[in-house]
């Protein structure tokens, strides 16, 4: 496949539709229909597996409007800050978002968040004894509930969560990449 072309057909606050063009390996033209970040940089995000020194791994319990459900998932956001650094946004991110801050951050591993609608990517990181400085400071639009679980009990709280709360199938993924690697 080769991407000879790309229209913007929406743009919002947020998101763009964009038609992509392209010729197959056989020569044949097609249209794929994506969806951009609008004013993002780099990758596109940040995700922060943080670890406090009880040995809690601390999740959202984040309202998703495009799901009208709670997912669980790891602390998160956006790299929409000119001049901000990815390790700057995870910093930010984790302490706006539970209260927490992180000294040291751990580069594990870059993936894509919807390849087969959108090419933004979240970098993620490991933030062994985050600190707890106090309330969290989410925005307006994010309904956020910072949950801590004991790192023995996380294949139980994954596999057991409340009826109606999806989960990011990520987390299970990035948990096995982390065992792997031996960060925890």
């Amino acid at each position: 496949m080769k991407v000879t072309g790309k229209k913007t057909v929406f743009k919002g606050r947020f998101l763009s539709i964009v038609d992509k063009y392209m010729v197959g390996s056989n020569g044949i033209n097609k249209v794929w229909e994506t969806v951009e970040r609008v004013n993002v940089t780099g990758r596109g995000a940040v995700v922060i597996v943080a670890l406090t020194h009880k040995g809690e791994l601390i999740f959202e319990k984040n309202w998703r409007a495009p799901l009208e459900s709670y997912v669980i998932q790891f602390p998160a956001g956006l790299t929409d800050i000119s001049g901000e650094s990815e390790e700057e946004t995870a910093r930010r991110e984790l302490l706006e978002e539970t209260g927490y801050l992180a000294d040291k951050l751990i580069p594990v591993i870059a993936v894509p968040l919807a390849p087969a609608v959108m090419p933004t990517a979240a970098m993620h990181y490991f933030a062994p004894d985050v600190k707890f400085m106090g309330a969290a400071n989410s925005q307006d639009d994010e309904e956020i509930e910072v949950v801590k679980v004991p790192l023995q009990q996380v294949n139980d709280f994954l596999l057991n969560r409340q009826e109606g709360v999806e989960l990011d199938l990520r987390v299970p993924g990035i948990l096995w990449i982390m065992r792997e690697k031996k960060l925890i």
